[in-house]
């Protein structure tokens, strides 16, 4: 009976861990059961030995076990498993401490208490599943891409460790293990908190960053503004003297029209000032001269500033410049080397970035793959960017679609 619950409890925390991180996956249940049988056999035959050394290593040989079975990262699997093993903690506690309060018993209710703690999973999971449906939230991808949760975990793990030792020695009054047990949901209460304002810091950070790092460009088209100041007064001198010697006002419209249009052909800054939005400024400032280096033209359209869309500096910029990154290195190997950039709003914002891919070899195909992890047609190490901007869409609900139309790859975005 003893083993059966160990595996009961072992075997919860892995289900937890498959709904969670696995979208409830089945095809690798059997062989979970298989490596948490083994896991509780052995926890049950040395436990007497040292229980939380023992408890550790098994834990640390289930968590290589499955991540081998997921083929996943064993870094990420551990802190999957060990978030798993948290949770699954304090549903177990906060049992005990319910029925304590009721009751005044905690060991003598251990079946109640499992088969309660088999529910709670039960629901959790259920809850979970509604939220991945309504939300599209990706736990795992959550988790990947906020490290900074491990150290937390595994803090909050080692507190439960503590617990675990006092709890199974029964050395101490009830009560006493009971007030242990509150302290313990102070201290996850006080590294909730703790990361979420260490996580308000990062992104404060990371805007000012994105700031630091645009300032040099917007100086540099105020000072090409004010350099062309006194180019204007030429061009108002040479019109003046066109107006002069010409001999008739056709001849006078026809000079003067295609000396007009040529300083407009050449000014882009006066356009790139009215646009509001500081970094989507400096972005396509950054980008227009990367393009005239290069021979690639870029024209912009730019009817909203994205002030209310949701997304901070740092997001705009990482959107902005890997869309147009990705643009731009597919343009420079085209025939026709031509990229456009709207951003409007209707009900959404919409920011659609459209290049030429004449004269390229992309298919249908090829667009399904553009926002895979790792895709990419210049080597290793490469194909993050609009796998990264797809992340960002996703975390503010929006959507991205990408298609050819004629010799144009276009690329939308809604959020």
């Amino acid at each position: 009976m003893v083993v059966l619950m160990i595996f009961i409890e072992m075997m919860l925390n892995v289900i937890l861990y498959n709904g969670l991180f696995n979208n409830g996956k089945i095809k690798n249940l059997l062989k979970y059961c298989i490596v948490v049988a083994v896991c509780s056999y052995l926890f049950f035959i040395f436990s007497e030995l040292n229980t939380l050394f023992v408890y550790v290593v098994l834990l640390v040989l289930e968590i290589v076990a499955i991540s081998y079975i997921d083929k996943k990262d064993k870094n990420l699997t551990l802190t999957e498993m060990i978030l798993c093993v948290v949770v699954t903690f304090v549903l177990q506690n906060s049992l005990v401490t319910i029925l304590y309060f009721i009751t005044g018993l905690t060991k003598e209710l251990r079946y109640l208490q499992l088969l309660l703690y088999g529910l709670s999973i039960i629901v959790l999971i259920i809850v979970v599943k509604i939220l991945r449906e309504k939300k599209d939230i990706d736990f795992e991808e959550y988790i990947e891409n906020n490290l900074l949760i491990s150290n937390i975990m595994i803090n909050i793990f080692m507190f439960f460790m503590i617990f675990k030792i006092i709890y199974d020695s029964g050395k101490l009054p009830d009560l006493v293990i009971i007030e242990i047990n509150m302290l313990i949901f102070i201290n996850i209460f006080l590294n909730i908190s703790f990361y979420k304002s260490l996580h308000k810091t990062i992104l404060k950070n990371k805007n000012m960053e994105v700031k630091n790092a645009y300032n040099p460009l917007l100086d540099e088209i105020i000072q090409n503004i004010k350099a062309n100041e006194h180019e204007y007064k030429n061009h108002i001198n040479m019109l003046y003297s066109m107006i002069q010697v010409s001999q008739s006002i056709p001849e006078m419209k026809e000079r003067a029209g295609k000396y007009v249009g040529n300083i407009q052909d050449g000014s882009y800054l006066s356009s790139i000032l009215e646009i509001e939005s500081t970094v989507v400024k400096a972005v396509l400032y950054s980008k227009i001269v990367e393009c005239e280096q290069i021979g690639v033209s870029l024209n912009y359209n730019i009817k909203s500033n994205m002030d209310n869309s949701g997304l901070d500096d740092s997001e705009i910029t990482i959107m902005l410049s890997n869309l147009l990154n990705n643009a731009i290195e597919a343009s420079k190997n085209a025939l026709e080397k031509n990229i456009s950039i709207n951003i409007s709003k209707l009900e959404r914002y919409r920011i659609e970035v459209k290049n030429s891919i004449s004269g390229l070899k992309i298919s249908n195909d090829d667009i399904e793959g553009f926002f895979k992890k790792g895709f990419s047609s210049k080597g290793t190490g490469r194909g993050y960017g609009l796998y990264n901007v797809k992340k960002i869409v996703k975390k503010h609900k929006g959507n991205i679609y990408a298609r050819l139309v004629d010799n144009y790859l276009v690329i939308e975005i809604f959020i």
